[in-house]
């Protein structure tokens, strides 16, 4: 028989993120899990792969830790509605390469299934760009749940 005790919803805070966490939340309360909920956030260093000068680059760095300081709020908003539901949430905000950091707190937490969005990008963007979703798949350590919005 299969149960899942802890789930793990990813979100970068879009529709199609929005879109799959009722699943997440149904799967929870189906199976009386602990929904964890995660957002990874990059540092505004890994992001640029290219040389600025220092000026521009403290700028680009203040701007990337307000933008982490709203993705934190986000998270707990979200924690928040998922709370009104099933009554507890984990929210944690990550830091580093999503796939990697996903895949690394899945482990850590002992998490038993991965709740995720397919964004659904394709031709030369999913060349350039891959799809996080589809690294998980690749390497996770339990079973992945894509959800892909239709319409």
């Amino acid at each position: 028989m299969v149960s899942y005790r802890h789930i793990l919803f990813c979100t970068d805070f879009s529709e199609n993120a929005q879109f799959a966490l009722p699943f997440a939340i149904d799967l929870t309360k189906k199976y009386g899990a602990i929904l964890h909920v995660v957002h990874v956030y990059q540092e505004a260093g890994n992001i640029a792969e290219f040389e600025i000068s220092s000026n521009i680059k403290m700028d680009w760095i203040r701007v990337a830790h307000l933008m982490g300081t709203e993705m934190e709020k986000k998270l707990q908003t979200i924690c928040e509605q998922v709370n009104k539901e099933i009554g507890s949430c984990q929210a944690r905000m990550l830091r580093g390469r999503p796939h990697g950091e996903i895949i690394r707190y899945a482990k850590e937490a002992n998490i038993d299934l991965i709740v995720i969005s397919s964004h659904g990008l394709s031709g030369l963007e999913h060349v350039l760009f891959g799809s996080t979703a589809e690294r998980i798949m690749r390497e996770s350590p339990c079973h992945v749940l894509m959800i892909k919005r239709t319409g």
